[in-house]
């Protein structure tokens, strides 16, 4: 009898060993097969040298921006001008407090939807204790070594120089679009985007602007993003985690309270109560990461109807699969005294998930009457509704992203901090987020991090996507 059980479990064991492995075979999103073709001539010291002069202008995100920082955003706008005169004799030129930028190249038929770039000049002050830490400094946007180096050249400025840069090279070629293009740039992307590409968006909707695309910054093409990973990938964002602060006080309190206690007691709770990872996001990204992830991972995702809670572990395990698969508690502020005591809290929401079942959870992790928590309304917004995958319009982006980089895998993430791409939603469905930026391994390089630099290949090759790109969502039928 014991030995029929055996061979009973034994065989139970081979056969959901079979399901598991045909699982993990099915699970891979095979990568489409583009032919290869010659991209555009694009003169790397020349765009070296216009996002060099670009980094020289100090455009550092503020909330309240002085006058002399204003007249840093005013500079980039004149070496843009001179830069790009194609682009400013050719395409109508819009502002948004000034200082956000939005471009319209008018397409052959106004009938159609437009397209939209999307992308900000804004970039983060440099922490004075690292200036030390830089081989060259910050703002210099010194050409060396192969790479244009500077606050701004990874995130940011790189991008906005490739794109104009492409739109000059196309219009150069006489090239002119089926459909209307747009390019928007904001100013105060890194402070909340509400003075720029929010009202850019207002704009558009106003005038009643149809839009069948949108790409804004997103990740970049490299490796590490997520655990098991061993080669580089695109990741397309196509959707964002929300963003609320709340602020946490003390009521009803006896005056022998010790009020930071309290607090403490309730920030501790929440962090000893974490919302559970939603796999249904990670799992999708995961079905295209097959050739640059390991077999352990492809088995694992592939089968989380039984293997969830390895797949949470290995999350849990891992700061950049957290941030895109859970909603994250994150105290930002934490003062006071025995007597009057404050606390902040960012919380970042995944898709799904509401401000409303986020102010339940944290009634039920603390309870404690006397914590009293109230949401900031300005710095709330709820995740934005994911864009279709299957949709042409993602397929127009992976389409450019294979015929430029050839081969590469691609697919489809939670963002997880939030930018200027939230405000496009108004105005149309299919809003996503990527960087066509290749970031070799051995770069070693951190957005906003000392000695930022870009690779002028990888400048170069920036720009060939985005005229390859146009010329895809040019036609008059997008697929």
């Amino acid at each position: 009898m014991v030995i029929q059980i055996l061979i009973l479990f034994t065989i139970l064991l081979f056969f959901l060993a079979a399901l598991m492995l045909i699982a993990a075979l099915r699970f891979a999103r095979p990568i489409p097969d583009y032919p290869v073709i010659d991209l555009e001539d694009v003169d790397g010291d020349l765009v070296a040298e216009h996002l060099s002069e670009v980094i020289r202008c100090r455009t550092i995100a503020a909330e309240e921006l002085t006058g002399t920082q204003r007249d840093e955003y005013f500079s980039l706008h004149r070496a843009l001008l001179k830069q790009f005169p194609r682009v400013h004799t050719t395409l109508e030129v819009r502002s948004s407090q000034d200082l956000s930028l939005l471009y319209i190249w008018p397409g052959r038929n106004p009938k159609l939807p437009g397209v939209l770039l999307s992308g900000h000049y804004d970039v983060p002050p440099v922490d004075p204790r690292s200036v030390e830490n830089w081989e060259v400094q910050p703002f210099s946007g010194q050409v060396k070594d192969g790479f244009v180096w500077g606050r701004g050249a990874l995130q940011g400025k790189g991008q906005m120089v490739a794109i104009l840069q492409a739109v000059e090279i196309m219009l150069r070629a006489g090239y002119i679009p089926e459909r209307t293009v747009y390019l928007a740039f904001g100013h105060d992307c890194l402070s909340g985007g509400k003075m720029g590409a929010c009202r850019t968006a207002a704009y558009l909707k106003k005038a009643n602007v149809r839009l069948e695309v949108v790409l804004d910054e997103g990740d970049w093409i490299s490796g590490d993003y997520l655990p098991g990973m061993s080669g580089s990938a695109a990741l397309i964002g196509v959707t964002e985690r929300g963003h609320i602060r709340f602020d946490f006080t003390t009521q009803n309190t006896r005056r022998s309270d010790n009020k930071l206690d309290i607090l403490a007691h309730a920030l501790a709770s929440l962090s000893d109560n974490p919302l559970p990872a939603s796999l249904k996001e990670i799992r999708e990204t995961y079905s295209g990461l097959v050739g640059a992830i390991g077999y352990t991972q492809q088995v694992v995702f592939a089968n989380t109807w039984l293997l969830s809670s390895i797949a949470r572990r290995i999350i849990m395990k891992h700061p950049e699969a957290q941030m895109r698969s859970t909603t994250q508690f994150v105290p930002v502020r934490f003062s006071g005294s025995l007597e009057n005591a404050h606390a902040e809290v960012d919380v970042f929401l995944m898709p799904g998930e509401t401000i409303a079942a986020v102010s339940d959870h944290i009634r039920r992790s603390v309870k404690d009457e006397r914590v009293l928590f109230q949401a900031q309304a300005e710095r709330a917004w709820e995740a934005p509704l994911p864009a279709y995958t299957t949709s042409p319009a993602y397929q127009t982006i992976e389409r450019a992203i294979l015929e430029v980089y050839q081969g590469i895998p691609i697919t489809p993430v939670v963002q997880p901090w939030p930018g200027d791409a939230r405000f496009y939603t108004s105005v149309c469905r299919n809003v996503f987020r990527f960087t066509p930026l290749e970031i070799p391994p051995e770069d070693d390089l951190q957005p906003d991090g000392a000695n930022e630099r870009i690779r002028i290949t990888s400048l170069v090759k920036m720009t060939r996507f985005y005229i390859r790109l146009l010329q895809i969502w040019g036609v008059s039928t997008i697929h």
